[in-house]
């Protein structure tokens, strides 16, 4: 992840500090620095969440991003609990997860309290905690489901499975999947613990939200149709919030359908749906013909994944993503999309891949409709998918449509663009007297008329299978000037173009996020193959051109937009023969060398003949900025070196890092510059006799990253605090306080000791 731009270092406030509690485990005393909100005129209702780790917390909001929390830790249950405050995310952390959050293998949106109450995963809305367990090879993945949770659906595609746990059972939940965590040292860091039975990763089975006669003029549907390319025998799913199965558009459109959404038939009581099906492959028959389908006589077969609310599960969606693969679908539509911008290793991103890559399947999917640079979210950030952005009818890009590049790895999408800007499509539950028809806007709009393009094109081509069909659509589609490839991919679907086209060529080629410092960096080759599929060889002239296309899309994206680059993308040759029926490749080179650190660059390589230009594809290079070494140690109070869990805050960053100290001595990691700040909570002895215990809040609120930098934590150099009251009382829990601000971003990890432990120890920060 590449942090936001810091704040200036003037505005940073910072507190560390230890807090005695006389309740069990009462409201959390709110972070120095922050006003207090005054009492709530009328009560506020609190939200209690069972973790999988059978803690269960209790949240009352007091203020904006401010939280009383009632933590009570399940029996057996051993060390501290983190509760993080971070932006308005309230996070809560049991010691025993840190690890398993350290390696990947545990999914950190589980602990994300607020989150969970937001998709009514809180006690008063399920009695249940929706998992998915991807396992470490299929025979592990047909062991029976773990002790205290219920199998829902395998997940071949993710060589997985959906699991109900109860939330009465938790702990015993997390007790058969990390065996030993429980007896684990709360602050260590030492080796990561495997999950049990083979299990690879555990994720929330998180919710996902649905995201249209001049549209299909627009792409040039009706030349298609003149010429007899209608979709006629290919099979196209459309998976979304069902259909109506009244509505005279889809009356006999339709030839399977199914329902993945619990309670639920496949009739659509959203509409979403309903207009996405419409748009691939409706009739018109409401209109006379007037408002069909891109591909009106395409065999459509409709998957429910999303409840009539328009949310569905991520089990659900890939449950319906191998049920129209296994329909034998040659197109599946999904207007669909998670909250989170992904790197497209997610579940949803990774059954996409897989399916496509054993079935052939295209999958069509939205970019999402956040509107902001950096965000395609799940499982259009699939490296399979054929990701598409919206345009109006004047081939402007929507404003509403996510752009990219990819998070994390910077690579290309989305992929293409088409129609998404008041779009006329059927409407569920319409009639004759109140209308048949509704307009929409969204990416979710400009779906459907990609995939049903992509049936007409499969009609003409029946061998092609999902790359063929992919390459095909971007290299001819419609170059839309003053608009990146990070905005509307390639450009907007272009029909006629594909269908007529017999040269085509690699939609795209993404030549890799490369890390600083690049300039010793060797050239980096990718191949760009051209297919003829006509009767006479072919001769090409080849260009490639080459531009800045910004910064790092969370602190700088227009950096130097649009400035040349000359000499960074570079060809071999300028001529190409190309046989009938047969391919030709060329090699396509990135110079990083001659690059800027922390640019975005985008190029093309156009392919021409006397009559024009034929194809397009698209390049793509990303520089990482500049980056420096932080080496960081902990010792504990005896001076050795210690394997601790460590959060890393970069200011200007909403989320936190998580790194682990090693026990033989200092480590390395490399960040980009700014100012962070770095804390610990470490196990360590207390000051009452051989059988004490205590904890150690280790850390350095402010460390300017300008050139490598070393940060040493001693618990040696700690201090014991200590509260001195005017009349005797009894402690019931310790608590200990990390609140860091750039005045924009803040954390507040507030660190609930065990209850064992009676000796606080804070480092002095100055």
């Amino acid at each position: 992840m590449h942090p936001q731009t810091p704040r200036r270092r003037a505005a940073a406030t910072g507190f560390a500090g230890a807090v005695l509690a006389t309740a069990l485990v009462g409201p959390l005393a709110p972070a120095a620095g922050a006003a207090t909100p005054p009492p709530p005129s009328r009560p506020v209702p609190a939200n209690t969440v069972t973790l999988i780790t059978g803690d269960v917390v209790t949240v009352t909001e007091i203020g904006p991003g401010r939280y009383s929390t009632d933590i009570r830790r399940p029996t057996g249950a051993r060390g501290g609990v983190h509760a993080q405050t971070i932006g308005k995310d309230l996070y809560v952390i049991p010691d025993e997860v840190l690890p398993y959050l350290a390696s990947g293998r545990l999914d950190r949106r589980l602990f994300d309290v607020t989150g969970l109450i937001e998709d009514g995963y809180d006690d008063r809305h399920s009695d249940g905690i929706p998992l998915i367990v991807s396992y470490v090879d299929a025979a592990s993945a047909r062991r029976p489901a773990p002790a205290g949770t219920t199998r829902v659906r395998s997940l071949a595609s993710v060589r997985g499975a959906a699991v109900r746990a109860t939330k009465r059972q938790a702990r015993q939940v997390w007790d058969a999947v990390t065996p030993g965590a429980a007896t684990a040292a709360p602050a260590s860091a030492g080796t990561t613990p495997a999950l049990a039975d083979g299990i690879s990763r555990i994720w929330l089975d998180d919710r996902v939200r649905a995201q249209l006669a001049d549209s299909t003029a627009q792409i040039g549907a009706p030349a298609a149709w003149a010429a007899g390319r209608d979709g006629s025998g290919v099979k196209v799913a459309v998976l979304d919030t069902g259909y109506d199965t009244d509505h005279p558009d889809l009356a006999g459109r339709v030839s399977a359908s199914a329902t993945f959404v619990p309670g639920e038939t496949v009739d659509d009581g959203n509409g979403h749906g309903t207009h996405v099906a419409s748009t691939v492959g409706g009739s018109g028959a409401a209109s006379d013909g007037l408002e069909k389908g891109v591909a009106p006589k395409a065999d459509l077969i409709v998957g429910k994944i999303l409840a009539d609310e328009g949310n569905g599960a991520d089990s659900w969606v890939i449950a319906g993503m191998e049920w129209a693969a296994g329909q034998g679908a040659r197109v599946v539509s999904m207007s669909i999309g998670g909250d989170q911008s992904t790197d497209g290793t997610d579940p949803l991103s990774t059954a996409v891949n897989q399916l496509t890559a054993q079935t052939g399947a295209l999958f069509v999917v939205a970019a999402g409709n956040a509107g902001a640079e950096g965000v395609i979210s799940s499982p259009g950030a699939a490296d399979a998918a054929l990701t598409v952005a919206a345009v109006d009818s004047a081939d402007r890009l929507a404003d509403f449509s996510s752009r990219g590049p990819r998070f994390g790895d910077y690579a290309l999408k989305p992929d293409l663009a088409a129609p998404g800007v008041d779009i006329l499509a059927a409407k569920a539950g319409g009639t004759a007297a109140d209308g048949w028809y509704q307009s929409m806007s969204g990416t979710s709009m400009a779906t459907p008329h990609v995939a049903g393009a992509a049936a007409i094109l499969a009609q003409q081509h029946p061998e092609w299978r999902a790359a063929e069909l992919k390459n095909v659509l971007m290299s001819t589609a419609k170059k839309l000037d003053g608009q990146t490839a990070y905005q509307v991919g390639a450009g907007r679907v272009d029909i006629p173009a594909g269908l007529g086209a017999t040269v085509t060529a690699t939609g795209s080629a993404y030549f890799g996020f490369q890390g600083w410092p690049h300039d010793h960096l060797a050239p980096i080759d990718r191949t760009i193959t051209f297919t003829n599929t006509g009767d006479v060889a072919r001769t090409l002239h080849l260009a490639v051109t080459g531009a800045v296309a910004g910064g790092p899309y969370d602190s700088d994206p227009h950096a130097d937009e649009g400035k040349p680059a000359p000499g960074v993308f570079t060809l071999p040759t300028g001529t190409l023969v190309v046989p009938a029926h047969g391919t030709a490749s060329v090699t396509a080179t990135a110079h990083p060398e001659l690059g800027a650190a922390g640019r975005r660059y985008l190029g093309e390589v156009t392919a021409t003949d006397a009559g024009g230009t034929l194809t397009r594809t698209t390049l793509g290079l990303y520089l990482e900025e500049e980056r420096h070494d932080l080496t960081f140690s902990v010792k504990d109070r005896a001076g050795r070196y210690v394997a601790a869990f460590l959060t890393v805050q970069r200011f200007g960053e909403a989320d936190p890092y998580f790194l682990t100290s090693s026990d033989t001595g200092p480590t390395t990691v490399r960040l980009r510059p700014g100012t962070y700040s770095v804390w610990s909570y470490l196990d360590v002895p207390g000051s009452h006799g051989p059988d004490s215990r205590g904890t150690a809040l280790l850390g350095d609120p402010e460390i300017v990253l300008d050139r490598d930098r070393t940060v040493g934590l001693d618990a040696r150099k700690a201090v014991e605090a200590t509260a001195t009251v005017p009349k005797r009382t009894e402690d019931r829990i310790l608590m200990m306080d990390w609140y860091r601000s750039d005045g924009v971003n803040g954390i507040d990890d507030k660190y609930i000791l065990a209850p064992w432990a009676d000796t606080m120890y804070v480092l002095p920060t100055k």
